[in-house]
């Protein structure tokens, strides 16, 4: 996910009050507050913003700070929140092996503690995020192997943000998220609605057509800048348009923030919505009002990005998150790469 990162110059120090202003005043402004200790930063993106800083093992005031890489670029921060959301730290879990969690542990608590004098002062405990065992936090598993530590979460993280796709259907946009990056789609629900799909109710098959087409043109224009988002495993889909449509195809409001739906059964409640007129559609009782109308451009948009990018189903999330519905993937075990 970082393009370029590198570990500080010769001659940076781990003393924030030592550190350029700039750094000292971006640290401050990613993390909402000044620091309450010694760090270096030790990852930076391709334009020289700090991504991850390295803790000192205590505070200024002595209390012992247990989390050795603290993770702070934005981009990197929200690609793996939206991981957390999507139940990604029960699904770590379950694929790293026990063992090779453990060691992991092991081997961050003795490199942030290897730093400490024997000066009989509170010192912290637990592993990566402070946690004896399992796993407690992505971002922090994350952090400490961009900064190159042996960490099998965080492989697995890094793994999982560049196999997924994220699209986020909202009011005016259309937004791929794939990584540290994202692209804005000049189109969304409404744009189609005010358009191609703007002349009958219901939508003739040339204007469904059209619209599908659009998309796919917008697709592609993704495609030829950054070709590697063909290989993605797993879309996910969210935004308020979009989880209408996962309401609607499981006939209730009332879902898990997070589900996966195939295409076919999408592509089955497309042919119905799309021969209905908005008068038939009020009467879907998972459907709001407000949704009656923009309910198949929202179709039209996912449907074109799954056929396009050849995905059997989609995870659906609510923007409450903390859904479970992510699926876990292989992980390597001890002595893997």
């Amino acid at each position: 996910m970082v393009e370029g990162a590198r570990t500080p110059a010769d001659g940076e120090t781990d003393d924030h009050r030592a550190s350029t202003d700039r750094d000292r005043e971006r640290v401050q402004q990613l993390l909402g507050r000044r620091p309450g200790g010694r760090y270096q930063v030790v990852v930076r993106n391709d334009t020289g913003d700090p991504v991850v800083i390295r803790n000192a093992p205590r505070l200024d005031d002595g209390t012992p700070m247990p989390t050795r890489y603290w993770l702070v670029g934005p981009a990197e921060v929200a690609a793996v929140s939206r991981l957390e959301s999507a139940g990604g730290v029960r699904a770590a879990e379950a694929a790293v092996d026990a063992a090779a969690l453990a060691a992991a542990h092991a081997r961050y608590a003795a490199e942030r503690d290897a730093e400490l004098p024997d000066d009989g002062a509170p010192r912290p405990s637990g592993g990566v995020a402070g946690t004896r065992e399992g796993v407690k936090c992505l971002h922090a598993h994350y952090a400490w192997h961009l900064a190159g530590g042996d960490d099998p979460v965080g492989r697995w993280v890094a793994r999982q943000l560049t196999s997924t796709l994220v699209v986020e259907i909202g009011p005016a946009h259309t937004t791929v998220q794939h990584g540290d990056w994202a692209i804005v789609l000049p189109v969304d629900p409404r744009s189609l609605l005010a358009g191609e799909l703007s002349e009958y109710d219901p939508p003739s098959a040339s204007s469904l057509t059209n619209a599908l087409g659009l998309v796919t043109d917008h697709i592609d224009d993704v495609l030829r800048e950054r070709p590697e988002i063909i290989d993605s495993r797993r879309v996910e889909l969210c935004g308020d348009d979009a989880w209408q449509l996962a309401c609607v195809e499981r006939g209730t409001a009332d879902l898990a923030s997070a589900v996966t739906i195939g295409r076919d059964d999408l592509e089955d409640l497309f042919r119905t919505l799309a021969t209905e007129t908005r008068v038939q559609r009020r009467h879907n009782p998972a459907l709001r009002d407000d949704h009656v109308e923009l309910i198949v451009a929202t179709c039209c948009i996912v449907l074109a990005m799954m056929r396009r990018l050849l995905f059997a189903d989609a995870v659906f999330t609510s923007s409450a998150g903390g859904g479970d519905a992510f699926a876990p993937a292989p992980v390597d075990g001890p002595g893997g790469p």
